[in-house]
């Protein structure tokens, strides 16, 4: 039984009233039964929405600014790919007891995970570390949660909601976050709420929050909420139950989320944003929703181009050529007569003088040219045997980046235990992470190493490091890695939690 009810009764007559999105994303209902739109992105050429509704969806119309859409495609539930992004907030202001409630709602729920639904898990504080990343194996989730560690540290939600919001922007499952936490709280110079609520309402993803009551916490906690309420998810108060298992429960109701797929008309196929209208059939009646969003440009070069494809294809008309070419034929035999009357001319004797001069111009150039080639190798070789004396000076400057012959191979050893030692040759690109499946070296004793996390490889004589969009990110001695970077022998990397000395040797 839940208590607090006047609190509870209060939440769903707001739900209910406010079953909008705020800032355009999501609509109102027109009908009697129940809509809102939960999702809406861009897939290619096709718009993807999620509209929840409380009746069987039996078909639905789509409206993209005064244009219909065409083959309008309504996915059912079962049917649907989810993906699930738990954030907890893992500080000390979570008493001894809800850090109990709270494993106890985490274990419950990846228990009953659905077999459409992946799952990626992090914790937050002063930093975001995700700890699960998009997996289906409960038994690693329900390691992961034995080994749930609370720290003494501040939290700063808005920051890493947003950070999370950037990177499940062009995601086109349906993609949702549940927050743990005792509130909304923020950096001095960070996000602020009103940028975050404002960046909610652009990407358009349901939020599930999960509060419980810490001091005097009232503020932090409705700022939490009103995420919630935004957005189209719910809001659960820990003290408000008994049974905590009806938390998970609730959130693990999907059974009233339908896809429904559209092509988008070409005319309004412009980057600009548009409203979308989509009319849903139900059991019970018709509702209409509305949002927004950005559409993709398309590409109209494609006619012009088969147009010059067919001039160009007509252009070979020059085929009347060979009349010319007849009309001469009959001119040249009229010429080949009177041809025989300046033979008589004696030239073939003067000729044979003039090439015999010719030919001895040509020997005396050709030696020329000989002299002239033999002098300049013997100044090149000059030069390179100048070069090879001083070329021992400058090997120290490039010894430490360039390869100047043969292979060489990659050795990682882990700066906490020197005894874990990977080695592999770098022929070619050398993946490391924790997936021992598609890596080359395999770092899977560290939850915090992703399961592509980062690569090394070679490039015009020079070795280089580049992070692989992993969730806990790659420092090089302490630096973040953003994009291609020069690695040399000696170096420091770490991956997530991990710590590694680089060493780069001729084999």
């Amino acid at each position: 039984m839940k208590r607090g009810g006047i609190w509870r009764k209060l939440k769903k007559r707001v739900a209910v009233l406010t079953a909008v999105f705020v800032f355009g994303c999501v609509g109102r209902t027109y009908a009697a039964e129940e809509c809102r739109l939960m999702q809406i992105s861009i897939e290619e050429h096709k718009l993807i929405s999620y509209v929840e509704c409380g009746g069987k969806v039996e078909g639905a119309e789509a409206q993209v600014a005064q244009s219909a859409c065409e083959n309008v495609e309504v996915i059912r539930p079962e049917d649907i790919s989810v993906h699930t992004i738990i954030l907890l907030d893992n500080s000390l202001s979570v008493s001894e007891s809800n850090r109990e409630n709270i494993k106890s709602i985490l274990k419950q729920y990846f228990q009953e995970i659905q077999k459409n639904e992946t799952i990626s898990f992090a914790v937050f504080g002063e930093e975001l570390l995700f700890l699960i990343e998009k997996s289906q194996n409960m038994d690693e989730m329900l390691q992961v949660i034995e080994k749930l560690e609370f720290h003494d540290q501040n939290t700063y939600l808005t920051d890493y909601l947003y950070e999370v919001l950037d990177k499940i922007e062009k995601d086109c499952q349906y993609t949702r976050l549940i927050i743990i936490s005792d509130g909304v709280d923020n950096r001095e110079v960070g996000i602020t709420k009103d940028e975050l609520m404002s960046r909610l309402g652009e990407i358009s993803r349901p939020v599930y929050t999960i509060g419980h009551i810490y001091k005097d916490n009232s503020d932090e906690l409705k700022n939490m909420f009103a995420l919630s309420r935004v957005t189209g998810g719910q809001e659960f108060l820990i003290e408000d139950y008994e049974d905590l298992n009806q938390i998970s429960a609730e959130i693990h109701n999907l059974t009233n989320i339908y896809l429904v797929k559209t092509d988008i008309p070409q005319n309004v196929m412009d980057g600009g944003k548009k409203n979308i209208l989509l009319r849903v059939h139900t059991e019970s009646g018709d509702a209409e929703v509305t949002g927004a969003v950005s559409m993709p440009f398309a590409l109209v070069e494609d006619e012009p181009v088969l147009e010059d494809k067919k001039e160009s294809e007509t252009i070979p008309e020059p085929t009347p050529e060979p009349e010319p070419i007849q009309e001469t034929e009959p001119e040249q035999e009229v010429e080949q007569k009177p041809i025989p009357e300046p033979i008589p001319v004696q030239e073939p004797e003067s000729t044979g003088v003039e090439t015999s001069k010719i030919i001895g111009i040509i020997v005396a150039v050709a030696a020329a040219i000989v002299l002239v080639v033999y002098q300049k190798k013997s100044k090149q070789k000059k030069k390179q045997l100048e070069a090879n004396v001083s070329m021992p000076q400058k090997e120290p400057e490039e010894d430490v980046t360039e390869i100047l012959d043969g292979r060489y191979l990659l050795v990682l050893r882990d700066r906490d235990n020197l005894e874990r030692i990977f080695r592999y040759p770098l022929d070619n690109h050398v993946i490391v992470g924790r997936n021992t499946d598609m890596v080359q070296i395999a770092i899977d004793y560290n939850l915090t190493v992703s399961g592509q996390h980062c690569e090394f490889y070679m490039k015009k004589h020079r070795f280089f490091i580049q992070d692989m969009n992993s969730a806990n990110h790659t420092y090089l001695d302490g630096k973040i890695v953003t994009g291609e970077t020069e690695i040399i022998s000696g170096s420091t990397i770490r991956l997530g939690e991990v710590e590694f000395s680089v060493e780069i040797m001729p084999i």
